[in-house]
Order: structure tokens, then sequence, then C-alpha cells
């Protein structure tokens, strides 16, 4: 688990969120990882031979694409790496099984890796010139592997593609891929941080449920008001309050005061401007004046149990992505939804980032591979594998309502496409200086959160340090 941590720490995330996803994730099979479980291979196999919770016959009635390149005329096996749990691996499966059967000149062999060894192992084969020919790709990864020449530019294939349709992706989900005019990979998912709640702790306090009503204001004076308990069994109205050491801060917590964390082309640090430190007081005083969110000692003390305090049901409410909600259906002993991000006093604002699949350059089938790629991450292919089994939010608008319909999804869904249609941006730590900011960012911040360091006095100490890093990404955007 430690290693998981270090990997997190590495792109881009800090130790809160990673006890975030540990928590909501590790009995779903994302953090079985933590074990000795060796990377998967499944060639030729078929997949609707095998147990799952998804049909396939999902796909029965879909229309998928053309794809513009010619059909390969002589047997080419692609190679495909993914980073998915046991329980979704079956669907990815399912979709080889019809695509192969759809494209007979085609095999796929499709390799799972455990999510915390994905980075290091291609990184290591990239080094040695043996990728596989599509591979899956974090948004955090992606201009690092940019930098690196790994991925293939996509621009070429897109233009002879007339139907792939880019105004049908999500206004945040593609930004991530580019680099100078050019698009290396496309996104499957892209999910917004949204506001869980526990439904038995508002019954219980004889409140109402967030709504689209709710200002943060609101959010704070419910907040104090859930919180009860003594140090041992006390619930937290909060479960957690931002941090600089964190990709992600800018939009759901400093945007909505008017506050930025960096400038447009992520070279400089803007933490210490008047409007930052007025809005990160403002969420600390949740902890530090109320004690409603949890001090460090107490994240730390959850993180050993390799949970946090939403998911254990020891909090109100919880900022996190809709990435989490198959964690939580299968996890969460209490009932929950989610609610809009409550407005601030300057704007409604949330953060938003996803995954996605690249073509490498040193593949040899770089036609068959795009013929592949087109339908995975077709209209009808996202609704297939993201949509249809409540997986995560499509990258495609148009496989929303599969989604929304689907038995797996929440039922505050459509708060979800509601932030990414009307408030959710991808302006978050990407670029390549991310690992590094974050790092320097969290020793200052622990200080903050203990009550050694005052806010204004520790974002300062966080630009000081963080600026030099910042630097290195010059020239990216």
């Amino acid at each position: 688990m430690r290693e998981l941590e270090q990997k997190f720490a590495e792109r881009g995330y800090s130790r809160r969120d990673f006890v975030k996803v540990a928590g909501a994730l590790s009995l779903s099979g994302v953090l079985v990882a933590c074990g000795d479980v060796r990377p998967q291979t499944q060639q030729g196999k078929q997949a609707g031979n095998t147990n799952s919770i998804y049909s396939i016959r999902d796909a029965d009635g879909l229309q998928w694409p053309k794809t513009a390149v010619p059909e390969p005329t002589s047997p080419v096996q692609l190679s495909v790496s993914h980073a998915w749990d046991a329980t979704f691996m079956a669907r990815q499966q399912q979709f080889d099984q019809l695509f192969t059967k759809r494209h007979p000149n085609i095999t796929i062999n499709a390799e799972n890796t455990p999510w915390n060894n994905y980075l290091q192992k291609y990184l290591a084969q990239a080094a040695g010139g043996t990728l596989p020919d599509i591979m899956y790709t974090h948004y955090s990864w992606i201009q690092q592997f940019i930098t690196q020449g790994i991925p293939l530019s996509l621009n070429t294939y897109i233009a002879k593609q007339p139907d792939f349709n880019m105004a049908d992706f999500t206004k945040p989900s593609m930004g991530f891929y580019k680099q100078k005019g050019q698009l290396y990979a496309v996104a499957y998912d892209c999910g917004p941080v949204v506001l869980f709640y526990n439904k038995d702790l508002f019954d219980k306090a004889g409140m109402k449920y967030p709504d689209a009503s709710w200002t943060l204001d609101t959010l704070k004076q419910a907040a104090i008001k859930l919180t009860s308990g003594d140090s041992h069994n006390r619930i937290y109205g909060l479960a957690s309050l931002p941090t600089p050491a964190s990709a992600n801060i800018a939009p759901p917590f400093l945007f909505p005061f008017g506050a930025r964390y960096v400038n447009e082309d992520q070279t400089k640090s803007l933490i210490d401007q008047p409007e930052a430190i007025e809005a990160m007081q403002w969420w600390m005083e949740i902890q530090l004046k109320h004690n409603a969110a949890p001090g460090l000692a107490e994240q730390q003390a959850m993180q050993q149990q390799q949970t946090d305090e939403f998911t254990a049901g020891r909090a109100a409410m919880a900022y996190n992505g809709s990435w989490i909600t198959p964690g939580l259906r299968q996890n969460a002993s209490f009932k929950w939804d989610i609610a809009p991000c409550p407005k601030g006093p300057k704007a409604q604002s949330t953060s938003a980032e996803g995954s996605g699949y690249l073509i490498s350059k040193s593949g040899q089938h770089n036609d068959a591979a795009w013929i592949y790629l087109n339908e995975y991450l077709s209209s009808v292919g996202q609704q297939f594998m993201w949509g249809m089994t409540g997986r995560g939010s499509p990258a495609r608008s148009s496989a929303w309502d599969s989604y929304l319909k689907s038995s797996f999804a929440p039922s505050g869904a459509k708060n979800i496409l509601d932030a990414l249609n009307n408030y959710g941006s991808n302006e978050v730590l990407y670029l390549p200086a991310t690992p590094k900011v974050v790092n320097a960012a969290q020793p200052i911040w622990d200080r903050v959160v203990n009550g050694q360091l005052g806010v204004a006095d520790g974002l300062k100490q966080v630009k000081q340090q963080i600026d030099p890093l910042l630097a290195q990404n010059a020239g990216l955007r």
C-alpha cells in the first residue's frame, strides 16, 4: 500500500487524494493491486464465456462506425494495454470478442496491468522500444508521454474520419491530450468533482439534503451542524479540505472565490494572492475553528485502515470525483447521493478530469490500431463500455443517455452531467512539473493543518517552493 501511495504522489495526487480513492475503491477490485497480483494477458479468449455482471447482449442493435482507413488484408495482432480491475476486465474481453468478429484479420492481445504498476512498467518498456500498439493513459501522464515521444499524433487519422465528431466530446475532456496543436490521445471518460452526502446522517440531524440552492456558506453551516461526538467516535460535517498539495485544488475550491492556483500556462503560482489567501482561510476555518473536518492525525489514522471518513460513515459530506461511485455503491453501508457543487461568492465551479487511450509511435500496425481506437472510443463504443456499465462519466456527450439509464449509475448522475456541461473545468495541474509541485507543497501544508503555521504564511512558502518547479513547464501549452 505504501508503494501505491508513492505512485499517487508521482502522478500529482496528495496523500489526502490517496486516502479518498483508497477508501472508496479498496474493496471494489482496483486496490487488489496492493497485493501480489501479476499483470494479466488476455489473448484469443472467448469473452462471452466469462462470468460478468455485464451482459454482452448490451451490444445488440448498436451501429458501429466504419473506419476510414482500409482493413488489413493479412492477419494482424494488436497489443492493447489496460489498467482495469478484474470486474471491468470482463467487459473489456466482451468488447474485444465483438471487435474481432467484425474484423477477422485483427486479433487482440490485451495486457491488463494494476494501475499502481502501470506507469513504471510502460516507461521502462518505452526505454526499450517495446510498447503496445494501443495504451491507456491517465490525464496526468500524457504530457510526460508526449515529451518522451511515446504517442503518435492522431490529427491525420481524425481528419480522415468524417464522423469522428470532435464536438461530441464534453467540454473539459480533451484538453489534457494536446500539445502544440497536435492531439495525442482520445478521452474515454471525464468526471467532475461533486458533492457526495450521507443521507442517513442528514436524516438523523433532521436536515434537508443539499440541492441546487446551496451556497458555500450553506455548506459551511451544514458541516458545523452535522459535526458531533468526541475524538473516538466523531462524525465530521465534511470529510476533507482543499490543499495546495493537490493537482485539482483550483476549480472546486479557489475559482468560486475568484482565486487561482497558477497562471494559464502553469509556469507561475498565484496562491499567495489576496483572493487565494481569503479562499483558503475560509476553507480552513471549517477545521481549525470549528473542528468540522478531520485534522492530519485523523486522516492518517483512517489511512492506516485503508478507508476515508466518508466511506466509513464518519463524515456527512465529501467533495470527490464521480469515478468513486462504483466503489461507494459496493462498499458504503449507508444511503448516499450526489448533489451539485455549492455556489461561491464569485462562481460555481468544479474540476473535471479523466483518462484516454493513445497509439504508440513505435507500433507496427498503426492503421489497424486506429480501426480499434476509433470503434472503442466512438459513441457506441463509449455506450457499451462506460455508459451501460455505469463505470464512469463518458467523454462523449452522445453516450450519456445510456449512462443515465443504466441500473449501475448513481441516482444523482444528472448532477454529474450538469457539472460537466455548465461549470466543470479542466484547469488542473497536469503538465510534467506537477508531481514535484505536489511533493514540495505537502510538508508545508501539513504544518498549516496542524496549526503550526498560519494559512497566509503557508501559502507564501508554498509559492516560494513551487515557482522554480512550475517554470519547467514553459513552452508546453
